[in-house]
């Protein structure tokens, strides 16, 4: 029961932090200067990797912290 809490809590947490991002990316990316869609990758990496860290288990910790690199690094393949 407890970690069906947890999951849950986690997973607001982590939904209120994706469109966090988008919020604030959203005014960021018109600032003008560097390329636009590797700011858009990194910005949205760095939430994606925010929400990470709230992870208290190590080992899914750092499954997530890879998985998001790994969509940073698809979104950057697709911006060239």
């Amino acid at each position: 029961m407890n970690h069906i809490k947890a999951r849950t809590i986690l997973g607001l947490t982590v939904l209120l932090l994706f469109c966090g991002g988008f919020w604030t990316m959203s005014s960021s990316v018109s600032a003008g200067g560097g390329n636009r869609c590797s700011d858009h990758c990194a910005d949205v990496y760095k939430v994606k990797k925010d929400a990470c860290r709230l992870i208290p288990f190590k080992t899914e910790r750092h499954i997530c912290e890879r998985r998001a690199k790994e969509a940073k690094n698809d979104c950057k393949r697709r911006c060239r």
